[in-house]
């Protein structure tokens, strides 16, 4: 197996256009992975919903799902597994939340916003420690919300999985974390990916800063620890001093004997405007 990792993607707000296929220079790494994944912090209603479904927020994010269609096509059957646990899940209130989901699972890509999605052998689950909202409520009746201050009930739910079955690859995304991180990640945060790890998973797929961290990836008793692949496509303006233009692409091989023996790869790329909207990666390495 050969998984596929993006950082955050974005495709659009307030109906700005945006450019139809952002994965054209990274076309080929798509077509040649087994699974893909990517954490995707944009809601999407095909007919865009009026501004009075717009939760009370800095920032909020809406796509016609255009360019997600077209990611789709680009992985032709491949599993594409989508986190929609994040601070903007709910940018568009429940109904644009429900939109995003009834979208996704029409196009065959494998989401769930509180259960697992289990496809052949790989487990995929996904939470955020955040909303940046004012109802975390609200947020919480529909994705996961991780209290550091309770972490017990996770570690419990992943070693239940694993009891179940001990082969399967379990993959568990997580939004975690500030936008802006100087030099490592905090404590808190890495103490909860290692006992992600230490209670059965796999990989840990982080997200949330705007940029790569210093130390952007930990291997640990046998997994692998994504703290974060920075912003792959989204339309935010450059902060120079994060070089949060540059993200990352992880991609991860896994022995077919062993599912504890895997390996790893980490290529850069870069974020390019369009004239037509948004950025599109461009690999450098």
């Amino acid at each position: 197996m050969k998984l596929l990792f993006f950082g955050d993607c974005m495709f659009g707000r307030n109906g700005n256009k945006f450019t139809v296929n952002p994965f054209i220079n990274v076309e080929h790494m798509i077509k040649s992975s087994s699974h893909i994944f990517f954490n995707l912090e944009t809601t999407i209603s095909e007919t865009p919903l009026p501004a009075e479904y717009k939760q009370p927020k800095i920032f909020t994010y809406q796509s016609t799902g255009e360019q997600v269609k077209v990611l789709r096509e680009i992985g032709k059957k491949k599993p594409i597994f989508v986190s929609i646990a994040n601070n903007h899940s709910l940018d568009y209130s429940v109904k644009g939340f429900e939109n995003t989901k009834r979208f996704l699972k029409t196009n065959d890509f494998l989401c769930n916003a509180k259960n697992k999605v289990e496809n052949k052998n790989i487990v995929f689950m996904n939470a955020t420690d955040h909303c940046g909202c004012n109802d975390k409520d609200l947020w919480g009746e529909h994705i996961t919300m991780i209290d550091y201050g309770n972490l017990q009930a996770v570690y419990e739910r992943i070693r239940n999985i694993r009891k179940k079955d001990k082969k399967k690859v379990i993959v568990f995304s997580i939004h975690w974390g500030s936008n802006w991180v100087k030099g490592e990640m905090h404590d808190h945060i890495k103490s909860f990916g290692r006992g992600l790890i230490d209670s059965g998973v796999n990989v840990v797929f982080g997200h949330s800063a705007h940029h790569t961290l210093q130390t952007p990836i930990e291997e640990y008793n046998s997994g692998l620890i994504i703290y974060g692949l920075g912003d792959f496509i989204n339309d935010y303006s450059v902060r120079k001093e994060y070089k949060s233009d540059h993200a990352l692409i992880c991609e991860i091989v896994f022995s077919k004997k062993n599912k504890n023996n895997l390996s790893y790869g980490l290529t850069t790329i870069r974020r390019d405007f369009t004239e037509e909207g948004g950025s599109i990666p461009v690999i450098i390495q």
